[in-house]
């Protein structure tokens, strides 16, 4: 039997969107009786010689014969490096890869036991396509830490919240959302501005996200997960579009995965207006559930105007959510073991 430990970049990056992964992290940890090992800035100049030169002789990673370790990927490999080996399993968060470009995404994840992916949408494209390795669907989720019951309720004050990507300011439902408020006066929306130098590692040293209403009142810089969940909670609504859609299709190469914006809203209590393409994952995620898929400025208009009438099913949510919090992810970790015969100390 082998220890468990978590791979985390946590001393190594402040990128805003880790913190996310860092929660997932903790949880992992904390209910699986797992230990850390970190990252270092090291080890990103490595693996980008490796990448340039397409060879790790010069530095050789050693499976470790006493534990595994368990890793979130931020995005799909399409290179080698030092953490493809047989006592590392991968979990991929976002998946750019297109068909011509799988055979480097095999060679970047071939010597790992199994590989889980977050994505069903990219699953089934993968298992389509006869690709070798061993896989499992192993969804995103939401932190245990913002549980809801059918019991609560919160204060909304305003009327709905545009959260980070919409792939562009001129996105449908970033128009039919002005086109609304021009309608109608009282209506108030929340809106996110990144100042600073945001680019693709952006560092909480140099961006600033910055959060106003449309009334022009500053509600202040959010920058930790506890304000921004907070702030979900004062919107009676919120509006979501898979990122593969309305201009993202050049980043994603079409596909349009769930991301866990969509639970935040849930676990916040607003009703989700969502823009989507129908796939396996927004079907797993049962958008369908929530909203209607907006296509029209008519079909925003009316789903709106239902949304801000009445106060969301906590009970719904409530136990929508069951099944989405990182505990059910590390149980389901669990049974990936059973499966593969992997013996583990756990609590």
């Amino acid at each position: 039997m082998k220890s468990l430990k978590i791979k985390t970049c946590r001393k190594a990056t402040d990128y805003p969107f880790w913190d996310l992964v860092y929660e997932w992290e903790d949880e992992f940890k904390n209910r699986l009786n797992a230990s850390f090992s970190y990252r270092t800035k090291l080890d990103r100049y490595i693996n980008k010689f490796i990448n340039i030169t397409n060879t790790n002789m010069l530095f050789p990673s050693i499976p470790s014969n006493s534990c595994y370790t368990f890793m979130w990927d931020l995005s799909a490999r399409s290179k080698d490096n030092r953490y493809n080996r047989p006592d590392i399993i991968p979990n991929i968060i976002d998946f750019y890869v297109s068909k011509d470009q799988l055979k480097y995404f095999h060679a970047a994840y071939c010597k790992h036991p199994f590989i889980l992916i977050s994505s069903l949408e990219v699953l089934h494209f993968l298992q389509k396509n006869n690709f070798p390795l061993k896989m499992y669907h192993f969804p995103l989720s939401i932190a245990d830490c913002y549980r809801i019951n059918p019991t609560m309720q919160f204060e909304k004050k305003y009327d709905t919240i545009l959260l980070g990507r919409q792939n562009n300011n001129e996105s449908p439902l970033t128009k039919y959302m002005k086109l609304y408020s021009e309608k109608h006066s009282d209506f108030i929306y929340v809106y996110r501005v990144v100042s600073g130098k945001p680019g693709r590692m952006i560092s909480k040293k140099n961006v600033s996200f910055d959060y106003y209403t449309s009334k022009g009142e500053f509600l202040g810089n959010i920058s930790n997960r506890t304000e921004y969940i907070e702030l979900i909670k004062k919107c009676k609504t919120g509006l979501y579009s898979t990122h593969g859609i309305d201009g993202g299709e050049k980043i994603t190469k079409g596909f349009n995965q769930v991301t866990p914006r969509f639970l935040e809203l849930v676990a916040g209590g607003c009703h989700v207006i969502t823009r989507y393409k129908e796939n396996p994952d927004t079907d797993f995620y049962q958008f369908n559930e929530f909203s209607s898929n907006i296509n029209t400025y008519d079909d925003f208009e009316k789903q709106m105007n239902i949304a801000l009438s009445k106060p969301v099913n906590m009970k719904k949510y409530s136990d929508y959510l069951e099944n989405h919090y990182t505990s059910k992810r590390v149980e389901l970790l669990k049974d990936i073991f059973e499966k593969e015969g992997i013996e583990v100390y756990t609590k």
